[in-house]
């Protein structure tokens, strides 16, 4: 199995508790015989979608937009087996980078619509369009806060949607005082890719086990406000940090 991860997160690989659990559940599908890649797409030029469905009529499955979604992303999403979502949870569902490049895989479907399943879509223009895995974390101490996301992904690929990994009180999984608990988390993140591999699918007890409190909800919310806290004080009478201008032109 061919499987291709795309991470939207913006942040770097050390402090993205995205990469963190992504990782973990390659590291499970490598276990059980997979070659598995990883693409940052906070490393590629991806231009917003025109609307102009030109990748339907006129170039016949190829976007008119040159850049990095057209050279390579679209290319690489299409010949994985397996693809791997990954972004971590903006406003309740998936980051901006992400929509941008979903977006751009328009160019995979068909402009005719069926009706199916008690719902109207557009057909793959490839034969073979690859499978999905959704991944996403959030602070939050609930897994509640991914219906939004889980939602949106459903509606966008239907049974090509495999596995859902949703990771709430991510911010936490650095904390020295819970790791015991946070090593049995990303235990069965890595079980999750191996069973996926193996079997086609991720069984309930290491959904159970992968989305297990790290403590009680009312401790969680009580650390993450004193890190507030504490952060807010150290910030008084600091300037803000200054904003890279062309970095930010790079991406927009």
């Amino acid at each position: 199995m061919n499987i291709v991860a795309f991470n939207s997160s913006p942040r770097d690989n050390q402090t993205s508790k995205t990469e963190l659990l992504l990782q973990k559940f390659l590291a499970g599908a490598r276990q059980a015989g997979a070659a598995t890649e990883t693409l940052y797409l906070r490393e590629y030029r991806i231009k917003y979608c025109l609307g102009c469905f030109a990748c339907w009529l006129h170039n016949k499955g190829q976007c008119l937009q040159q850049d990095d979604m057209t050279g390579e992303l679209l290319t690489h999403f299409l010949e994985a087996d397996l693809a791997v979502l990954a972004s971590p949870l903006y406003h309740f569902n998936m980051n901006a980078r992400m929509k941008s490049f979903l977006e751009r895989t328009s160019p995979m479907l068909e402009p005719s619509s069926t009706h199916n399943g008690g719902r109207t879509g557009h057909p793959f223009r490839v034969a073979r369009p690859p499978q999905i895995v959704a991944l996403s974390v959030c602070a939050f101490p609930e897994n509640y806060n991914f219906q939004a996301l889980s939602l949106n992904m459903r509606m966008l690929f239907g049974t090509n949607l495999v596995a859902e990994i949703y990771r709430h009180s991510s911010e936490f999984l650095t904390i020295p005082e819970l790791q015991p608990q946070v090593e049995k988390v990303l235990a069965a993140v890595v079980q999750a890719g191996a069973e996926l591999v193996r079997q086609g699918k991720i069984s309930p007890d290491t959904m159970h086990a992968l989305t297990r409190d790290l403590a009680p909800q009312e401790t969680l919310i009580q650390m993450a406000n004193n890190y507030w806290r504490e952060e807010m004080e150290k910030e008084e009478g600091h300037s803000p940090p200054p904003v890279d201008d062309d970095l930010v032109d790079k991406y927009v």
